[in-house]
């Protein structure tokens, strides 16, 4: 074979010295950075890699990556705390002479790869950590600390780079489980609850779409189409329930045959077109009928003039009269005149 191929699981990574000595950090290094590095590699690109799963799963992934960040974060705030309470120590308790520097007996140089920029803050913690371990020493070699105090203050930074580290592992591994086979890894959800105030953050996990490459309707598509049209073309129907009905004005109202013809005043008749024998009677204005003090006790007590027999049925009510209507209204006022 002329061309031999070669791998392309090659991946971009951050390469970084660092110089432990003290026993706590070499420790800690030796039992936590291979773990850490691996976690976020998985949470941070992995997770991110998996096609439809990562979609489905993309706010959960955010949601599990900030939760690490704060992790780191807590453990970035104690090994501040603890480097200036060992310098306030010294400040408190400064050495009775001048101290030679304080050296170790095998010291080491590893260059830590790292395949992704979060893993970075932890090296920075590293090395924070072993600056802070070898100022307790000073401290300790000043008399500034007892022995307790100095064995006591290694363990406490030890015990905490490993709970973060164990927090790391399994908040990567349960999000991993969570896009792999959708599974829950047992405490992963009272993790997310404890750290980030909710539960796993889901997105709906998109279905899977028939004949995604078609470049028409299918025939479900074209169903669920006619089915649309179907009741716009119901709703759309004049004779809907939902439909505004239409208003047409009565038979012999004003407007009903030439639009506009009810836009000037009506004038009402004059006195000399009353019947003979009959005294001429005045238009009733629309917003004096009723009113007792007219003496008409037919307007006065408008119920008890229009209320029907019993056994009669019920009468329409009467539409509302425009102020176009004074001479039906007069109409009637004779025909009272007369019946009297």
């Amino acid at each position: 074979m002329l061309n031999t191929p070669v791998s392309n699981n090659s991946r971009p990574v951050i390469r970084q010295p660092i110089e432990l000595a003290t026993h706590v950090g070499l420790k800690t290094y030796n039992r936590t950075f291979g773990r850490v590095e691996a976690a976020l590699f998985l949470a941070e690109v992995v997770a991110h890699l998996q096609g439809r799963a990562s979609d489905a799963y993309a706010a959960e992934i955010t949601q599990v990556n900030a939760a690490i960040a704060r992790e780191l974060d807590r453990l970035m705030g104690l090994v501040t705390g603890q480097a200036r309470w060992v310098e306030q120590l010294l400040k408190k308790n400064p050495p009775a002479g001048p101290v030679d520097a304080v050296g170790y007996t095998q010291p080491a140089c590893v260059e830590l790869t790292m395949r992704t920029p979060q893993v970075r803050r932890y090296a920075g913690l590293l090395a924070d950590l072993e600056r802070t371990l070898r100022a307790i020493d000073a401290a300790w070699y000043a008399g500034a600390l007892n022995t307790i105090a100095q064995l006591q203050g290694g363990n406490l930074l030890f015990r905490h780079f490993q709970r973060s580290c164990g927090v790391i592992e399994r908040l990567a591994r349960g999000l991993a489980r969570r896009v792999r086979d959708e599974g829950e890894a047992p405490g992963y959800r009272d993790m997310l609850v404890k750290r980030t105030g909710q539960g796993p953050a889901l997105a709906e996990a998109a279905p899977a779409m028939a004949d995604e490459g078609a470049g028409t309707m299918t025939a479900g598509e074209a169903e669920s189409l006619q089915a649309t049209e179907a009741l716009v073309a119901d709703l759309s129907a004049p004779d809907h329930p939902l439909a505004p009905p239409a208003v047409e004005p009565e038979a012999g109202e004003p407007g009903a045959g030439e639009e506009g013809a009810a836009t000037g005043p009506v004038e009402g008749p004059t006195p000399a077109s009353a019947p003979e024998g009959v005294e001429p009677v005045e238009p009733v204005e629309p917003e004096r009928a009723g009113d007792p003090s007219t003496g008409d006790a037919a307007a006065a007590a408008p119920s008890a003039a229009l209320a029907p027999a019993e056994d009669d049925p019920p009468a329409e009510p009467p539409a509302p009269e425009a102020p176009s209507s004074t001479r039906r209204r007069l109409r009637e006022v004779l025909g009272s005149a007369r019946a009297a």
